[in-house]
């Protein structure tokens, strides 16, 4: 955010300010393509930088450290070669940051990264959250964060005092909030709309469409930014479509694939700026970020996506 706007000023004036996508190739298209592909960006209102509007979320998949490194490493250095940057992880992801931080390391591409932790903390002691943060930064292998979220409205106001106060000594470039449950929706609104807040991290999906109501409107009318966890809704969506063939409507805006059918219904909404499946798969990254390869579903596709969804 300038000086010269205030940050709903510069919403207004960005407008909806998403990246458009264009038509490109499908997944089985060589990695060199994807590459040269114009994906879909969005806009982080702060400041006006755009990001892909799909990344990497590594709950329950990158923190057992049995389990084989060079996998997660492949699926990072997937990300960033199909164009892919957000990395969403935590310290409470049992060793994910240290694997993260390790395959950033290794593939020297953390500058190719816009990497997201998190202060989660059952309580809301500052120097907790110090200590914890300054772990993270030795794990990550780095020496700025560019998305430092409390996690789940523990301890918010502290945390995001500490967020806040690294973000002006360049230690921490954006200051978030997060949450899964919506129970916490109404509190989410509330912290959007105290101004403290560049980004708010929530579960939508198209089972659970609770945030629609109340915390899109008000991170588009505060100018945050909202990153979406889930949107897989844990797998249950695969569930409920399994030997379904997907709607031919949906092969109108780029679908073949369920991933990409359930990631365009998210992205789909204007008011989204980022989404962040979780997978260990390379193949299921190839597949996340072809759904910013085609054109997203208009509000009336979407719409149908919801009914087609019901009605099954």
């Amino acid at each position: 955010m300038t000086d010269k706007y205030t940050r709903k000023e510069f919403l207004k004036l960005s407008g909806a300010a998403v990246g458009a996508g264009i038509f490109s190739t499908s997944i089985a298209g060589s990695i060199a393509n994807a590459q040269t592909s114009d994906l879909l960006h969005r806009t982080i209102h702060a400041t006006g930088e755009m990001i892909p509007a799909v990344g990497l979320g590594t709950a329950q998949t990158f923190g057992d450290l049995s389990q084989d490194f060079m996998a997660r490493r492949n699926t990072i250095e997937t990300l960033f070669a199909e164009g892919g940057t957000v990395i969403d992880t935590a310290p409470t992801y049992s060793n994910a940051e240290i694997v993260v931080g390790r395959a950033l390391d290794e593939l020297n591409a953390r500058d190719k990264c816009f990497l997201a932790t998190k202060t989660s903390l059952r309580d809301g002691d500052k120097q907790d959250g110090i200590d914890q943060n300054t772990q993270s930064f030795i794990d990550l292998k780095t020496d700025k964060i560019d998305l430092l979220q409390v996690h789940n409205h523990r301890g918010t106001d502290v945390h995001l005092e500490t967020i806040n106060e690294w973000r002006a000594e360049g230690k921490v470039r954006y200051a978030g909030l997060t949450h899964s449950n919506p129970d916490l929706n109404d509190a989410a609104v509330t912290v959007i709309e105290s101004g403290r807040l560049d980004f708010m991290q929530v579960q939508y999906n198209i089972f659970d469409r609770s945030v629609e109501e109340r915390v899109l409107p008000a991170a588009r009318d505060n100018g945050v930014a909202v990153m979406i966890n889930l949107p897989f809704a844990r797998g249950r969506v695969f569930q409920a479509t399994a030997g379904k063939e997907i709607p031919e409507f949906a092969k109108d805006f780029g679908v073949d694939s369920w991933g990409k059918f359930f990631l365009k219904f998210v992205i789909g909404h204007p008011d989204v700026t980022v989404a962040i499946p979780g997978t260990i798969f390379p193949h299921h990254v190839v597949d996340n970020i072809g759904a910013l390869k085609t054109r997203v579903p208009t509000e009336a596709e979407r719409q149908r996506m919801v009914q087609f969804m019901e009605d099954l």
